[in-house]
């Protein structure tokens, strides 16, 4: 049945379906993206928070979010369950570890927050706010360096060393998406922080919504940044094909034909002679 005006017609073939099918820019690509898995988002932030519950386990449950994240944001699929809880034991030590240090670090940063403009009011001394600044800024850098290190945890067989290195370097390298990341993070952040005490009933939206939102928008920013400096380079320098460019796919045995094929239609049969 070819239904209405040749709709619905399942007869003919058409072109099929490209591999690179967004044309629609970063943008674009990033709301396509967002869109087709926004449901399995809401299940990995649950899983996440479920995972982070006993806090000491916090570092090796970000590992496993930033794993299938940076799968979705350059459009690569990745299983929620299987992924998270598989980047989750394998890479346990160095991201306890890493989350360990965290911890321990924003608790500083708070404490020299609060403490330091007290202490400027109460000795008069305006030293104590430029300590309050450098407190700030150490914030910022160490939050960026966070943005490529579990990157680069899940994505590369690196070094803690040189992870530490690379991440540094690259916080100042890519300012555009860095400031980009964090300024999102911040105001994401901020709204769910601020929704729960307008209106509690807003709590339950932190079990599904904003680390996944977070997460994918520094994978999405970030992770090409890793990919120019790091990765591309590396097999650039040893000749190995890198399994996330297009000429990975070029020694496939059947080649993906999607948007190239020749449209197919069958002939029309002519009318024949009724037999009454």
């Amino acid at each position: 049945m070819a239904g209405f005006f040749g709709l619905g017609n399942y007869q003919n073939s058409g072109v099929g379906i490209a591999k690179n099918r967004s044309s629609k820019g970063r943008l674009g690509l990033f709301f396509e993206i967002l869109s087709t898995r926004i449901w399995k988002l809401f299940s990995l932030n649950f899983l996440y928070v479920i995972f982070c519950i006993p806090i000491i386990t916090i570092g090796p449950a970000t590992a496993g979010i930033t794993k299938v994240l940076k799968n979705y944001s350059i459009d690569k699929n990745a299983y929620v369950w299987s992924d998270f809880i598989s980047t989750f034991k394998k890479n346990f030590l160095k991201t306890f570890i890493l989350g360990l240090f965290d911890l321990i670090a924003y608790a500083g940063v708070a404490t020299g927050c609060y403490i330091y403009p007290k202490m400027s009011e109460a000795s008069g001394n305006n030293l104590f706010y430029v300590l309050f600044v450098l407190t700030l800024s150490v914030a910022v850098t160490f939050t960026i360096m966070n943005f490529y290190m579990y990157l680069m945890i899940v994505s590369t067989d690196l070094s803690m060393k040189n992870i530490i290195k690379n991440s540094l370097v690259l916080t100042f390298l890519a300012p555009k998406q860095n400031l980009l990341s964090l300024f999102l993070m911040v105001i994401i952040s901020a709204i769910f922080l601020l929704l729960p005490l307008w209106n509690l009933q807003f709590l339950f939206l932190m079990l599904f919504v904003p680390a996944t939102f977070i997460v994918f928008i520094i994978c999405y920013n970030c992770y090409p940044v890793i990919q120019k400096y790091v990765i591309n380079p590396y097999y650039e320098k040893t000749g190995k094909v890198n399994p996330e460019s297009p000429e990975a796919y070029e020694e496939s045995l059947f080649e993906d034909m999607g948007g190239k094929e020749t449209p197919i239609e069958l002939k029309k049969s002519k009318k024949g002679r009724t037999i009454s």
